[in-house]
């Protein structure tokens, strides 16, 4: 997909933007993996970690395990934005000097550590296993629910909340218009309900069984900090990476209380975007299953009256389209 082309060429700044978990569909990655064999390698590694068969579940051809399913769905879509990141950088030599940003939407944040040198793959795998593990038991003793809120501003829906304190809160400022709630599966519901009174006529349910980004994973983002404490070291991005929950850029010794932090507190995806526009920012690339992030900013840059490139890689005509618009304006090396 793209958006608005802006003049471009080699004065571009890039943007790398990963998807996070609800990005996920049936059968993602199909067809980039007919095409691009030695990528299966990576659902290979995460198998022998699942101890499951992570294409299986992918393709629906488990019957007992589900891709929507916490456990499956955040290393699947690690997995398969890794491999796709490693496609443009290594095999299509996109100039990492063309490169600004890179940034995620939440469990995205791992799948951009990884593509900004933070670790390695088989370190971000034992992360979002485990992540996806430890979210997934949590969920079951307290069920969560997320919701998307459309076409209204965080004024109103922060004013319908009051009644809802400790029960449900905000958990991504999306963009101008688009709010997601998370909390107590039954508040949650009832919540919805509210603000569909209030003349909010779009509230959606997502495709997620937790409560993210809100203080009812304080016990998941203790134990996740344990975890790294003891069995990850991150280096210094060799790309700079901005922290979607702080707005900020962090490094290394920052990571691990990023990462802590992102599961408690609220995704402020418009206002990263708002500050990457600034920065004079105008390609954005998504790379991971699905488009939201490119609906998303899309979305802010029109409201911002920006000019701006958006570049996806969710199907193998996104990819091609992508490769195309990156030669037209010489923003791949030559290998």
């Amino acid at each position: 997909m793209i958006n608005k082309v802006g003049s471009g060429g080699q004065n571009s700044k890039i943007a790398l933007m990963f998807p996070g978990q609800g990005s996920q569909f049936e059968k993602m990655g199909q067809q980039f993996l007919r095409f691009n064999s030695k990528y299966l390698d990576y659902f290979e590694r995460a198998a022998e970690v699942l101890k499951k068969d992570l294409l299986e579940i992918i393709n629906g051809e488990d019957k007992d395990n589900s891709l929507n399913d916490t456990r499956f769905s955040q290393v699947a879509i690690f997995c398969l934005s890794s491999a796709l990141f490693d496609y443009l950088k290594g095999e299509l030599s996109l100039g990492k000097k063309y490169i600004n940003t890179i940034l995620g939407h939440s469990l995205g944040e791992y799948s951009a550590l990884y593509g900004c040198g933070a670790y390695t793959f088989e370190k971000g795998l034992e992360l979002v296993a485990y992540r996806g593990k430890i979210m997934s038991a949590a969920d079951k003793t307290a069920r969560g629910m997320m919701a998307a809120v459309l076409g209204a501003g965080s004024e109103s829906i922060e004013d319908v909340l009051e009644g809802y304190k400790d029960k449900v809160f905000i958990a991504n400022y999306n963009d101008h218009t688009q709010i997601v709630i998370s909390g107590y599966e039954d508040e949650v519901v009832k919540a919805m309900s509210d603000l569909k009174e209030k003349g909010i006529k779009k509230v959606i349910p997502l495709k997620v069984n937790i409560a993210s980004h809100c203080p009812l994973m304080s016990s998941v983002s203790e134990s996740l900090g344990d975890f790294i404490e003891t069995s990850i070291n991150f280096d210094d991005p060799e790309i700079p990476f901005l922290s979607t929950t702080e707005v900020s850029y962090r490094n290394g010794k920052d990571i691990k209380d990023t990462l802590k932090g992102q599961l408690v507190n609220p995704i402020k995806w418009v206002d990263s975007i708002d500050l990457l526009l600034s920065r004079g920012v105008d390609t954005f690339i998504e790379i991971g299953p699905g488009k939201v992030l490119s609906g998303l900013t899309a979305r802010i840059a029109r409201k911002n009256k920006k000019d701006i490139t958006v570049l996806n890689t969710s199907d193998l005509g996104d990819i091609e389209n992508t490769i195309s618009k990156l030669q037209e304006r010489g923003l791949l090396d030559e290998a």
